[in-house]
């Protein structure tokens, strides 16, 4: 199961895993300065576009160390997604998650249960339209349920 979490982005929004329940959700972290990021930004791009609507929500958790430098490239970049930005991988969201690595992209289903892919996994949209299939069967059933 994914470890309890609560963080507020840049521009005040407050994120936890009580607020996404019911959704499926992918985390990506790494550092935005690292080439292997900055590749990845246009499918992580095109996946936040993709499943725009649906019950997913992509979430960048930054491990860059510079606030300022970070800030530019989100604008630079335009990713209107959600954003975080830690302090490393010392940071409590890596701690939390167990990541030693930069570039790890998770998974988190309607349910709770972490997956773990990598940014590039060209199997991800996939993973994420099976995740968004159970979101849409739990939503339902809690519908009719009401």
């Amino acid at each position: 199961m994914a470890p309890p979490f609560a963080l507020t982005t840049p521009n005040g929004q407050p994120v936890s895993l009580d607020d996404l329940a019911g959704k499926s959700y992918c985390l990506i972290s790494g550092r935005l300065g690292a080439g292997t990021c900055r590749e990845a930004l246009p499918h992580v791009r095109e996946i936040a576009k993709k499943f725009q609507g649906e019950p997913v929500v992509v979430l960048s958790l930054s491990l860059d160390t510079d606030e300022r430098a970070w800030k530019d490239l989100v604008a630079k970049n335009e990713m209107t997604w959600l954003q975080y930005r830690d302090d490393g991988l010392w940071g409590r969201w890596p701690k939390g998650f167990g990541v030693r690595e930069i570039r790890p992209t998770f998974t988190i289903d309607a349910d709770g249960a972490l997956q773990h892919e990598h940014i590039g996994d060209a199997s991800i949209e996939g993973k994420l339209n099976k995740r968004v299939h159970r979101a849409r069967e739990l939503q339902t059933t809690v519908k009719q349920t009401l």
